[in-house]
């Protein structure tokens, strides 16, 4: 098993519906952020795919369908790849060997986890170093924009550092109680502070006998279950998370980020493509990705009434599948807003 775990993950992630190219699933894996990409990551419900693995070349991806079609766990037609009955099997029978520590059902926290694991590192560090009253080591990130970020954030607390260090050290502790050992001492392992390196990647995966895959799947999961905590109990591990997720832009584009705060305000999307000096299309691609990666509840106002009502009942009496379908009868209907109600549907029948 754990000498196939990439691919014996990738077929974890296959449920019955799941109809997707190898293509499609390069492009998820690699984070790619086009409208159509961050669909076929809903439709297909690999949330835990995106970002995961943009090493991976499409030879990469050719490697591992050929030995799942090969072992006929997925079987391929109109070069679409879709679970078998043998394959369910084996998707079992590997998540009792790898028990998923989280579900994910969202793409927000994408690009949150991996920032908000390198910060839990840092901030480890940082308490355990004042602890000592030692200003001089080389701090675990060194960008500028980590340090200010971090330090913007520890003032904002309110609370006095030797408070903060108090806290953070119950925290810890707690969290590291709440975990199997096993996963308590791959977490501690990564921890650097007062004459304390912590194991490199390749140490750590050495010492568990993990593949570098594997290793990267359990960071993700670890790092997302560590930054899911109460708030009430792990005010700071609460507090930290969400301060990473604002700065990861809430798990948008930089761009897209941009035009959801102007959106927000009541300014209409011509305007906001007008001032941000960019077409009108690309707009609705934002609003799609805010949408589909944020569950943005404001996606209505872009919709005319009359094709919010007429598309939802020809979906409702079977009369349409497919765009093309939907325009022969509603003439004026864009795709923007067929794509926006078809997304509605798919959550709505989840």
């Amino acid at each position: 098993m754990a000498d196939h775990f990439l691919e014996n993950y990738i077929l974890s992630l296959f449920n019955n519906n799941t109809s997707v190219t190898i293509k499609q699933l390069s492009l998820i894996a690699s984070g790619k952020r086009t409208p159509s990409v961050l669909f076929n990551v809903e439709k297909n419900k690999l949330y835990a795919l995106f970002a995961l693995f943009p090493e991976l070349s499409i030879k990469d991806w050719e490697r591992i369908i050929h030995i799942l079609v090969t072992q006929q766990s997925l079987k391929i037609a109109d070069d679409h790849l879709r679970i078998t009955p043998t394959g369910i099997k084996e998707k079992e029978a590997f998540k009792k060997e790898f028990p998923f520590i989280n579900n994910l059902d969202q793409l927000r926290y994408a690009t949150t986890k991996q920032l908000f694991w390198n910060r839990f590192i840092f901030i480890t560090q940082i308490f355990s170093e004042y602890s000592y009253q030692n200003k001089d080591y080389v701090p675990y990130l060194s960008t500028i924009e980590n340090q200010s970020s971090i330090k913007k954030w520890l003032v904002g607390y309110g609370k006095a550092m030797d408070e903060l260090t108090l806290i953070w050290i119950e925290e810890l502790n707690a969290l590291l109680q709440s975990f199997s050992t096993d996963h308590s001492n791959f977490i501690a392992g990564h921890f650097v502070g007062h004459n304390l390196n912590g194991s490199t990647s390749r140490q750590i995966q050495n010492t568990y006998d993990l593949s570098t895959e594997h290793y990267k799947v359990l960071i993700d999961q670890l790092s997302y279950k560590i930054g899911q905590r109460d708030e009430n109990s792990f005010p700071l591990l609460s507090s930290l998370w969400k301060h990473t997720y604002k700065d990861s832009d809430e798990g948008l584009s930089h761009s897209a980020w941009i035009s959801k705060i102007l959106l927000e305000k009541g300014i209409n999307l011509d305007e906001v493509a007008k001032r941000r000096k960019l077409k009108n299309n690309t707009i609705k691609e934002h609003i799609l990705e805010c949408v589909l990666i944020k569950n943005w509840p404001h996606y209505k106002h872009y919709i005319a009434v009359t094709h919010y009502t007429e598309l939802h009942s020809l979906f409702e009496s079977k009369q349409v599948s497919t765009y093309a379908e939907a325009k022969t009868i509603i003439e004026d209907l864009d795709f923007f807003s067929y794509r926006l109600i078809e997304i509605e549907r798919i959550r709505q029948n989840d």
